[in-house]
């Protein structure tokens, strides 16, 4: 086998390692089930819904505070070491949340240790290795990681469900603890591997020489401070990400409120799932072809028409429609950020202004469903904040449209 088709083959052992670490990663074992987590807390505590949702935002505050250390600290000593013990400590964290007492407070401090103990399973650690392994083909790469999401996004709310109809919510904690442990850890620990010039064959000539930095001079954080793209990026995921998620945290509540039996409800959740798996496939496609702002908008769009949609009224086909724009858009998030960081930063800064940016995204995700659902305290209703989320999305799609243009094809590392 020549050097070039051993590499490839090293590189897509690298990507079914990220789909998996991606489809159980704390996004879809914490973040997508926590809405049918909401009901049944609810119903068998009698806890407010301000009251659960705080622990969902409690767990993406801290992934705020740990995204960037975990970020340097896989520039300084690789992803695999630290995936590996993310990916176990969060499992049986998670797990773990079976044997809490009925206190909200105890329910706070389990989703506080795995947002800082799953920090290292996160995308930015898997689209990091991503960056290094391939180069023309580093879109598709990172959609077909991203893909893993909306396996995870699909499949994870029907197991959820199940698990808390026969055996009961904690019990479901248990389950998804051990997709964690049993399933990611031995899969990755497998086929991860570090950049190529650490652990396999030479990567292309473009990315032969690069190697992650280890400090930033203070010109260099000067001068990134001052980039303008940094800015619109974040403003445009945090406010992006504060809608989307919102609605998808309290999407379950919401239907069951309008009278959706709770099983149709978490069907509508997977549906939300359905809508991001090819979107994640066909983004990957788009990205090494056309400008991404452009490709954003085009995915963006169709849920701030959802959210509208949502907020004035709806019959069930409507619904599975809404959650397919839904999980269009969530869909095309993540592989954006990667992506765009990738292309409008220097590679060897990759996962820590990734994982601050990513962090960024994070804190409009631990805001948004906890003002959905204090906007649904107040007024007794979603449709006030869904109309506001549609607006948000509108406004990052406008921010997105200001990036400067960048040579379509070529790397900036090029």
């Amino acid at each position: 086998m020549s050097a070039s088709r051993l590499r490839l083959f090293h590189g897509w052992q690298v990507v079914v390692a990220a789909v998996v670490g991606a489809a159980l990663s704390p996004a879809t074992l914490v973040n997508v089930p926590f809405s049918l987590f909401v009901s049944a807390l609810e119903a068998d505590v009698h806890w407010g819904r301000p009251t659960i949702t705080a622990a969902l935002s409690v767990f993406l505050a801290l992934l705020v505070v740990s995204l960037p250390i975990a970020g340097w600290l896989v520039d300084r000593v690789g992803a695999r070491r630290v995936a590996l013990p993310s990916i176990l400590a969060y499992g049986l964290a998670l797990a773990s949340i079976r044997w809490i007492a009925p206190s909200p407070v105890q329910l706070y401090v389990h989703y506080g240790l795995i947002a800082i103990l799953g920090a290292g399973a996160q995308s930015l650690t898997f689209v990091r290795v991503l960056s290094a392994w391939f180069d023309r083909r580093r879109g598709l790469a990172i959609g077909a990681c991203m893909a893993g999401y909306g396996l995870g996004y699909f499949l994870v709310p029907i197991v959820t469900q199940a698990l808390i109809a026969r055996h009961g919510w904690r019990t479901a904690y248990g389950g998804l603890g051990a997709l964690a442990v049993f399933g990611a850890f031995p899969i990755v620990a497998l086929l991860l591997r570090d950049a190529p010039t650490q652990s396999g064959p030479a990567p292309d000539a473009r990315l032969r020489n690069w190697q992650p930095a280890m400090t930033w001079s203070s010109d260099e954080i000067r001068k990134l401070l001052s980039s303008r793209e940094l800015w619109l990026m974040g403003l445009t995921f945090l406010l992006m990400s504060a809608a989307l998620n919102g609605v998808q945290s309290q999407l379950v509540p919401l239907l069951t409120d309008e009278h959706m039996d709770a099983v149709r409800a978490a069907w509508m959740l997977s549906v939300v799932g359905l809508g991001s798996f090819p979107a994640r496939l066909l983004i990957g496609l788009l990205l090494d072809r056309v400008f991404a702002p452009f490709v954003a908008v085009a995915f963006f769009v169709p849920s701030a028409v959802a959210l509208l949609w949502l907020a004035d009224g709806w019959v069930p086909p409507a619904v599975a429609l809404c959650a397919i724009a839904i999980g269009l858009s969530l869909g095309a998030e993540n592989d954006l950020l990667g992506y765009l960081v990738g292309r409008y930063f220097d590679l060897k800064w990759f996962a820590r202004i990734y994982s601050v940016l990513l962090a960024t995204y994070l804190l409009g995700a631990a805001l948004g469903p906890y003002l959905m659902a204090r906007a649904y305290a107040a007024a007794g209703s979603y449709n006030g904040v869904l109309r506001a989320g549609s607006v948000a999305i509108g406004v990052s799609c406008a921010l997105l449209l200001c990036l400067r243009r960048y040579p379509l094809g070529v790397p900036r590392d090029a």
